[in-house]
């Protein structure tokens, strides 16, 4: 049935109070009516009678769903309230009734009880006879999405990409091409946070060939297309197409629209400032943003661990390593569930930044060897092997680590990976891979980082950073020598040494020194 003979045979029941047609109307054309007439479905059933309503409690669930969904640009509530219902009856009554109540908990910001209420489902669903699935099946992908959603930002984000894939799935097959547009494109924003653009492409490729009309103006501010957006934002970013990727985050919709994706958004406005240099202020509308979040929806879950991401990231390209190792140790309480370990990542980098190239080589390293690492992944770790073999003296070893890395970011469009490197870097291991890189990344590489985002490397030894400490609090050679319970001639080649590195010549040059860089102390 087309969508326009589907809104004939809707308004002719709803004219004539013939609540069964209504409700069976409603229920054959579910797809078709959210994928092109929220309008007239939230009007049909809004219509519904109370009485009419208590005899099929499926529908008050369904009617809370549609008045929540935007319309025409509408913005949504706040917080989603579960309206409970009088009894439970068939499949669908339950999975109405469980779906309800974890989107609820989701908006309170309790992602335990959202993903318990999830798991019930899925285990009632498990239960049922085929038959009973299959009655049930055309209207399943909406139910689905909501799922998948509650999964994602618990942080369960392994099972929500099955979840997703599920989804997708079966809206396909039901001609939901609504449902499948979101599915595709919340795929591929995931994957290409993984650091796995091509797979990622491939689902933004789904997404585009699902039918869904992303250009009638009706759906512009459609939440349906929020994920995608910022999927091609963020691959844009990483090939460092700030142009292009700008004009994808404007396109997506907006928070006002889009309340749940706020930390998505977040991230990749983030990602995109940094790697345009813009990190400092970028790093105030961060905080700015997390105040206006409720504490359980700012540090619990995907939201948590994206916004403690999104601030380490760019503590650290202002050179900032010990508000950057503060803000990694929140990512420990996350719950976030993921097939790669980014924050391993960042922490191998700080250890770069502060001088430590041997501790940045024991938590890289191993990560080489992990099955289920991302080329996103591959690449960062064997751009930090690189860097701390250079640090190191091990010039051919550098070499070697930065030609497999190049590859994987020339293939893979990762040119933002290089921003890390400070210009000295860039211009060692650089110099001889121009043409793989062509014009374009050369002239932007060259012309990057911003100042504020060259961190200083100075590879003082552990030693050298106790004495450094003693020296900035004032302390004689031979108190310091005292305290270590070393000799005073050992100090004193110690403080030639740290001198020697910082590029001083005095204790005073010293002091300058650490508080200009206070990561120099840890």
């Amino acid at each position: 049935m087309t969508s326009s003979s589907v809104d004939v045979k809707l308004r002719t029941a709803l004219g004539s109070k013939e609540w069964t047609a209504v409700i069976e109307v409603i229920e054959e054309n579910w797809g078709v009516l959210t994928q092109t007439n929220h309008a007239l479905l939230v009007e049909s059933i809004n219509a519904l009678p109370a009485g009419v309503l208590a005899e099929n409690p499926r529908l008050v669930a369904a009617k809370t769903y549609v008045n929540y969904l935007p319309v025409n640009g509408d913005a949504r509530p706040l917080r989603f309230q579960h309206a409970a219902t009088a009894g439970r009856g068939g499949l669908l009554d339950v999975l109405a009734d469980l779906t309800s109540r974890s989107v609820t908990a989701r908006f309170q910001g309790n992602p335990a009880e959202a993903v318990a209420l999830v798991r019930e489902a899925h285990q009632t669903i498990a239960e049922v006879s085929d038959d009973a699935i299959a009655a049930i099946r055309p209207v399943l992908p909406d139910i689905r999405l909501q799922w998948a959603i509650t999964l994602e930002l618990a942080g369960e984000l392994v099972d929500a990409n099955r979840a997703y894939e599920r989804t997708f799935d079966e809206a396909v097959t039901f001609d939901n091409r609504r449902i499948a547009a979101k599915a595709a494109g919340s795929l591929a924003l995931n994957y290409a946070l993984g650091g796995n653009r091509q797979a990622a492409e491939q689902w933004l490729n789904r997404q585009e060939h699902a039918g869904f009309d992303v250009s009638a103006d009706t759906l512009q501010a459609d939440t349906i297309l929020t994920t995608g957006g910022l999927a091609r934002a963020l691959l844009e970013t990483n090939d460092l197409r700030f142009a292009e990727a700008q004009a994808a985050l404007d396109a997506a919709p907006s928070v006002e629209i889009d309340r749940e994706t706020w930390a998505l958004r977040l991230f990749v406005e983030s990602t995109l400032a940094r790697a345009a240099g813009h990190a400092r202020p970028q790093l105030a509308r961060v905080g700015a943003t997390l105040t206006t979040q409720p504490e359980r929806h700012r540090t619990t879950g995907l939201n948590g661990w994206l916004t403690a991401m999104a601030t380490t990231e760019l503590q650290l390209a202002l050179g900032d390593v010990v508000a950057a190792n503060r803000t990694l140790t929140q990512l420990g309480g996350s719950g976030v569930r993921v097939a790669t370990d980014p924050p391993s990542i960042l922490r191998a980098w700080t250890a770069l930044r502060r001088g430590d190239a041997r501790a940045a080589l024991v938590l890289a390293a191993p990560g080489l060897s992990e099955p289920l690492t991302s080329p996103r992944i591959t690449a960062e770790l064997l751009l930090i092997l690189a860097t701390a073999s250079l640090m190191l003296g091990q010039t051919d070893e550098a070499r070697e680590h930065f030609a497999a890395c190049l590859d994987l970011i020339v293939s893979e469009k990762m040119a933002i990976i290089l921003l890390r490197l400070t210009p000295a870097e860039r211009a060692t291991l650089l110099a001889p891979h121009h043409d793989a890189l062509g014009p374009r990344l050369v002239g932007l590489l060259d012309s990057g980082p911003r100042p504020e985002t060259a961190a200083p490397v100075v590879p003082l030894t552990e030693r050298e950073r106790v004495v450094l400490r003693h020296l900035v609090q004032g302390e004689s050679l031979a108190a310091i020598a005292g305290a270590e319970h070393v000799s005073p001639n050992t100090v004193k080649t110690q403080v030639r040494s740290i001198y020697r590195k910082l590029g001083v010549r005095d204790r005073e040059g010293a002091i300058r020194a650490v508080t200009a860089a206070p990561h120099l102390l840890t």
